[in-house]
């Protein structure tokens, strides 16, 4: 008996290993997150909390897939997704409270309730599409339980912190701001990166939180250089990642954020670069659930479903209270790529149906957890129905998933800056493809319908990406003159190069690989590492 004892045992530590090793934010794993208060009020004392200074409460314990972690603070979050009144509010864990602690290296655990989203699944969705155009959360599903009772599904996302920095940027000591209205979000408080003219950092204190040591001045430098003085921002922002971050919000129509009233849910964080990268948070409201776009600094903008789906990718181009708009449409070249990036998510994501197979997946992945939510703020067959009808949230209407999105893909691949015929670019190729250290090697590629080429080109994954001219001469190894091949020689100086290719002309743009620069092609140094005993050291 002992013995049989013993092999359960085993097998049961083995099983909760095996548990243990799946990824936090795997998107095909239902998390399982359990949160233990001897207090009876806890309900009571998270309300208090939230609506007072927002502190944690220390639970008595936190299990994450059944791996527990005492003492750890919980606290109520969110502003409308949060009421008081509900027992399915959204809820930030805090494992290392009081004592260090992590899952998987994991210390903060945010979990979002599905606020205005009868399909449960906008969140992880639009996370799934925006990873693959820039850095950004992963995010997937958890269900929770406090004291023993199922309180609900929710979406588990990964907090923003200098954790993710340093993955993502290779540093974490760099300025580093969350931009949302600290004051109550409305159309005269924007985190719209717009100068204050006649006032010092403190003038700024309710619209941006710092998350640094410092960093105040500098943020008052990068608004004086977003508004005043435009066509110099690719000196003090990541152009091209601000690019994704604006294509993406109009194509899928995510508003509450940057591109809507309140200019906010994002961060910035400044790289060794010296740049600020942006980060988008908070999606909960993609593909339509937010339908306030805003206009100056006192309309909310209210928009229809129509109004949605027939949104101009442009808008706010020349509205001055959206000054990072206005540089990037006011820039003919960044405008194209705008256009191209947008073009290159519609085609990867919506024109094509995939975002239907993923949205499936997902909610067939969640459905038994969805129908034994008896707090969930939707109804199961408002669930069951999410992607294909529209549905009355508060005030407004709320559309069904693809009833937007496949509208949307058809309104934008309609207008004429989706209609201009971009570069081609093919044959992407090197004349090495296994250089040696400090080797020069030439990038060629065939390019038509072209008035401009560069590459785009860097030695570390840290290094802002170097442009330069390709040319079409016949003196940069590039073949005949004007046979459309380009070429350019570049230098090998670390253990590997990355490197895209963009082409122009007056009408429109086209990169290779489309997703550069958050995706590239990488030449792999020929490097020998020295064996034991080759290196003497006297």
């Amino acid at each position: 008996m002992k013995n049989l004892l013993l092999i359960a045992l085993f097998f049961h530590l083995l099983h909760l290993q095996a548990k243990a090793q799946v990824d936090f934010y795997d998107v095909n794993t239902i998390q399982k997150i359990e949160i233990y208060f001897s207090q009876p009020d806890w309900d009571y004392q998270l309300d208090t909390a939230k609506e007072g200074s927002e502190s944690y409460i220390t639970a008595d314990w936190v299990k994450v897939n059944n791996v527990q972690f005492n003492n750890a603070g919980v606290k109520y979050k969110g502003n409308s997704s949060f009421d008081s009144t509900k027992i399915k509010n959204p809820i930030h864990i805090e494992l290392d409270n009081s004592t260090p602690q992590s899952y998987q290296g994991f210390t903060d655990i945010k979990l979002s309730n599905g606020y205005s989203d009868p399909s449960v699944i906008r969140e992880v969705l639009a996370y799934d599409v925006l990873k693959n155009y820039m850095d950004c959360p992963r995010s997937n599903f958890a269900t929770v339980y406090i004291n023993g009772a199922y309180i609900g599904l929710y979406s588990n996302d990964e907090s923003i912190d200098k954790k993710f920095c340093s993955r993502n940027f290779n540093s974490s000591s760099g300025t580093f701001f969350k931009c949302n209205p600290v004051v109550t979000p409305g159309p005269t408080t924007k985190s719209n990166l717009r100068y204050i003219p006649g006032v010092d950092s403190t003038g700024y204190f309710n619209f941006y939180e710092l998350k640094s040591d410092y960093g105040w001045d500098e943020l008052v430098r990068l608004c004086d250089t977003v508004t005043n003085y435009s066509t110099s921002i690719d000196l003090i922002l990541d152009v091209d990642r601000i690019v994704w971050m604006l294509a993406f919000n109009s194509v899928l129509v995510n508003l509450d954020s940057y591109t809507g009233v309140f200019c906010q849910n994002y961060y910035l964080y400044r790289d060794k670069t010296g740049r600020f990268n942006p980060v988008i948070w908070d999606l909960n409201m993609a593909f339509g659930g937010f339908p306030f776009v805003g206009s100056g600094g006192t309309s909310m903008g209210s928009l229809t479903i129509t109004n949605m789906v027939q949104l101009s990718p442009t808008f706010h181009d020349v509205d001055p209270f959206w000054p990072l708009i206005n540089a990037v449409m006011g820039n003919p070249t960044w405008k194209k790529q705008y256009i191209a990036h947008a073009r290159t998510i519609i085609s990867e994501n919506f024109s094509n149906g995939g975002y239907l197979n993923t949205a499936t997946q997902l909610q067939t992945l969640v459905d038994s957890s969805v129908q034994a939510d008896t707090n969930a703020l939707f109804n199961y067959a408002q669930f069951q129905n999410g992607i294909t009808t529209d549905y009355m949230v508060g005030s407004y209407m709320v559309p069904g998933l693809g009833n937007l999105m496949d509208a949307r893909a058809a309104y934008l691949q309609s207008l004429p800056d989706f209609q201009t015929v971009p570069p081609s670019i093919s044959t992407v190729s090197s004349s090495n493809s296994s250089p040696e250290l400090n080797d020069t090697v030439t990038i060629t590629a065939l390019v038509t319908n072209s008035v401009s080429v560069y590459l785009g080109y860097r030695n570390s994954t840290s290094a802002k990406f170097i442009r330069s001219s390709m040319f079409d001469d016949g003196l940069h190894n590039d073949g005949m003159a004007n046979d459309s091949i380009f070429g350019i020689q570049i230098p090998i100086g670390s253990l590997f190069a990355q490197y895209y290719i963009y082409a122009e002309n007056n009408d429109a743009a086209q990169f290779s690989p489309e997703r550069a620069e958050h995706e590239f092609y990488t030449l792999q140094t020929n490097w020998t590492y020295p064996f034991a005993g080759q290196i003497v050291i006297n």
